[in-house]
């Protein structure tokens, strides 16, 4: 086999995404290419078998390091996002104590002994609770509409995370790549002296 050939089926382990991802997508792309480098062609005289030997784990090291970030970046999201959500927590103890209380004093007409009593406490009392009803109905939207603003900045935050280590990783793992393409068909190859930074 070619040394064009391999490097076209080495190419095949490359993600091309629009978006960031996943570290599944990325355990693909890794597996697949540390198959083609553990694959009998690859072991022929014909290749550089230190170079293999010292790439794929470097390779690997990368996915890993990538795999570490992204579940920081998530870390970092779910505890920002359950701040956020306690943070309102005396806002909606306030409504529901409202509601409550509204509801209770319109349950009360019910106890009334006749039924031109309990009429009477309802024409009364009914306006006023549908008022303050309406009032924490308004004031629940203008809870809900803040918080999923700031959960939604939250969520920027996070996608600009996850979207940084993989820039990280495509930088590292195709300078790593690369490497290793150029020294799989040089029989002169030797150790590098320079240390990756993971």
């Amino acid at each position: 086999m070619s040394f064009k050939a391999v490097h076209v089926l080495l190419a095949i382990g490359v993600v091309i995404v629009a978006g960031v991802p996943t570290p599944v997508e990325i355990e693909g792309e890794s597996s697949l290419v540390l198959r083609l480098l553990s694959s009998p062609v690859m072991r022929s005289d014909v290749f550089n078998i230190d170079c293999v030997e010292y790439y794929s784990p470097l390779l690997k090291s990368h996915v890993d390091k990538y795999n570490d970030d992204f579940a920081a970046c998530k870390a970092s999201y779910n505890g920002s996002l359950a701040l956020i959500d306690s943070s309102f927590r005396s806002a909606r103890d306030e409504l529901a104590g409202s509601v409550k209380d509204t509801c209770v004093s319109l349950m009360t007409c019910d106890g009334q002994n006749s039924n031109s009593e309990a009429f009477g406490c309802l024409a009364s009392g009914g306006p006023s609770a549908s008022k303050q009803l309406e009032q924490a109905s308004y004031k629940a939207s203008d809870n809900q509409t803040s918080l999923l603003t700031q959960v939604s900045e939250i969520k920027e935050t996070e996608t600009r995370c996850q979207i940084e280590a993989y820039r990280t990783y495509n930088t590292n793992h195709g300078e790593c790549y690369d490497d290793m393409i150029a020294c799989l068909g040089d029989p002169n190859w030797e150790f590098p002296s320079t240390n990756y930074v993971l």
